[in-house]
């Protein structure tokens, strides 16, 4: 074939289409919405106080995925932030940031240390509390626990996301 030579019916059909023919309807970008939080400590603690074990499951999500989730060893994660040292302010725009990389590239698992509270003022875990509301308001969370004691215990959370 030559250079240059037109083919007529390549010609016609490109001159026909549409940009949306080229697109593949099943294909489905994921898009994150940010979750908004009022850093007001005493918000938080309204939707959640527990410093203690964290567990937590969205609803239709069957009790063998938290289970599993429970069973994943941290080592097995690969997606993990660390929290020690913000504010509430700045520990729900991290998250924002990290659950949105997740969940847009379809990370399953992810592991944020939020610590214990020990060096808080009135050894109040601030940033664990924030980060366990944070959880429970996002539409993207399958389930969530505290890691094993020798893992981390309850300053670590582990997240399952959805698909």
């Amino acid at each position: 074939m030559k250079k240059d030579k037109k083919i007529k019916e390549l010609d016609d059909w490109l001159s026909n289409v549409s940009d949306t023919d080229l697109f593949d309807d099943d294909v489905k970008i994921k898009t994150y919405d940010d979750i908004i939080l009022d850093s007001d400590f005493d918000s938080i603690t309204r939707t959640d106080n527990n410093i203690g074990e964290f567990e937590y499951k969205s609803n239709g999500v069957q009790d063998y995925v938290l289970n599993k989730l429970k069973k994943k060893k941290v080592s097995e994660i690969d997606m993990i932030i660390d929290l020690h040292g913000e504010t509430i302010k700045e520990s729900i725009t991290k998250l924002n940031e990290f659950f949105s990389k997740a969940y847009t590239n379809n990370i399953k698992y992810i592991q944020i240390i939020c610590g214990k509270g020990k060096n808080s003022v009135d050894s109040i875990p601030r940033i664990k509390l924030t980060t366990q509301c944070f959880i429970k308001k996002s539409k993207i969370v399958n389930a969530a626990c505290s890691a094993n004691n020798n893992e981390g215990g309850i300053g670590v959370i582990k997240v399952k996301l959805k698909n």
